[in-house]
């Protein structure tokens, strides 16, 4: 079969790798798209992956059932699924064990990209869900990638009252403002912190901090009113230095986004299936480019780029016959 292996930073090749069998436990699944996320890419260039090589990385994925072991409970040949979490999936097939995982089922009219990217969402619900969303809440997101318009589009969803979102790219900032934010900032302008008025949450969705007024989330500590909340759901490859006093004296809670038990991971993949499918969140317009699986390595460069117009790249793994 097709699959993608890393051989060292940069150097994403197309193998030919033996079709994996399932046990009584697992399910194979024939991957029919993989979307690209942030760290797939940190993994690509070596910020966060430094071997052994050769290596297999992609999780944002959807697929379809080919084969269920006999002890698999639940699952049929040609369900349509996605799931949370299990690397290594960047291949034409991928065994899953069905009891490690919190599964989504794929409405049959949303796009196998869409599907993929309700592994996204799943994540980034826990985040917003950390922070106990509600009526009447202000909300900042910092950086409008998928992640951070995802957590702008769950936060509403969950009742917070307005969103504002900050973002250095044009194109960016735009897809905020088509999917609900009320307005949006430009961190690469002087001052761009000073007229956003108070927020009872923020959402850090940062990858690479490309602020040259300081430290993003530093500043925006300085706008969180007393005993607001601040979750950080982005994976910065790079350090992130923040004036403690401010968490300090405003009784602020700075909160991570990725820890969840399988039963909370499975009731929040169950939401983000629903939502997507009802319109509540839009995923649609997330991938902006594609690729067959044989380009992985232009698939990658594209989305290390973070270019004008780039926001998810995906990757067609089988095309529907």
């Amino acid at each position: 079969m097709k699959a993608i292996r890393l051989f060292g930073p940069c150097d994403a090749r197309l193998v030919d790798a033996e079709k994996p069998s399932n046990n009584a436990d697992e399910a194979l699944i024939q991957v029919k798209c993989c979307v690209l996320c942030g760290s797939d890419v940190h993994q690509w260039d070596g910020r966060r992956y430094h071997g052994p090589y050769p290596y297999t990385f992609g999780h944002e994925t959807s697929g379809i059932v080919a084969e269920v072991g006999e002890n698999v409970r639940g699952l049929a040949v040609g369900d349509r699924l996605t799931w949370y979490l299990a690397h290594g999936s960047l291949a034409e097939y991928f065994v899953i064990r069905p009891s490690e995982l919190a599964l989504g089922r794929i409405a049959d009219h949303l796009s196998w990209e869409e599907g993929a990217n309700l592994q996204l969402l799943c994540a980034v619900l826990r985040g917003v869900a950390n922070a106990d969303p509600g009526p009447g809440q202000r909300a900042l997101v910092l950086g409008c990638g998928a992640v951070g318009l995802t957590a702008m589009q769950g936060a509403l969803a969950m009742g917070v009252e307005e969103v504002v979102a900050a973002d250095p790219i044009p194109f960016r900032r735009q897809m905020a403002l088509s999917l609900g934010a009320s307005h949006v900032l430009d961190p690469g302008q002087d001052g761009w912190h000073e007229q956003a008025g108070e927020f009872d949450l923020v959402f850090d969705c940062v990858d690479e901090d490309r602020s040259p007024q300081g430290d993003t989330l530093d500043l925006a500590l300085g706008l969180v009113k007393p005993l607001g909340c601040c979750v950080i759901i982005g994976l910065s490859s790079r350090r992130r230095w923040l004036d403690t006093s401010r968490i300090v004296n405003r009784g602020l809670r700075l909160i991570g986004a990725h820890h969840a038990h399988l039963a909370r991971a499975r009731a929040l993949m169950a939401l983000a299936c629903q939502w997507a499918a009802d319109g509540t969140i839009r995923v649609s317009d997330y991938v902006t480019h594609r690729f067959p699986i044989e380009q992985t390595q232009q698939a990658l460069e594209l989305a290390a780029s973070q270019a004008e117009g780039v926001l998810k790249v995906a990757i067609t793994v089988a095309a529907d016959e």
